[in-house]
């Protein structure tokens, strides 16, 4: 019987972000909420509408540009710890997400989902 070595531990080139204690102000946090607020449609994704870096990120600008919603974006690819706080924010753990009103309306699949239904144009007005 022969034996497979274990495998290699998981290495990454960049540092684990750590979490800052929910007392300490937190800039990035602060960020991503004040842009919530401001924008009445805004897409986290990985990279941008003009240049989407994932084919959910793709799939979820082509489906706003549809309805030719105009929106805001955010790429999370640049810092990692844009994704943990937004996660952290949203209780959401993939990207895409899209907010609308201030108000998490989900990832790709809910999002297409939502426009095959017509209940993302209805949100969007």
């Amino acid at each position: 019987m022969s034996s497979q070595p274990d495998p290699l531990p998981m290495i990454s080139s960049e540092p684990e972000p750590v979490p800052v204690p929910s007392d300490e102000p937190n800039p990035i946090r602060e960020a991503i909420a004040q842009a919530i607020e401001e924008h009445r449609v805004i897409l986290f994704m990985k990279g941008t509408p003009d240049a989407p870096a994932c084919g959910f990120s793709a799939r979820t600008v082509a489906v706003l540009q549809a309805l030719d919603a105009p929106f805001a974006a955010v790429d999370v690819l640049p810092d990692a710890r844009i994704r943990q706080e937004l996660s952290a924010i949203s209780d959401w753990p993939t990207i895409p997400q899209l907010f609308v009103a201030g108000e998490l309306i989900g990832g790709c699949d809910i999002v297409v989902e939502m426009y095959e239904s017509g209940e993302l144009a209805q949100a969007l007005l």
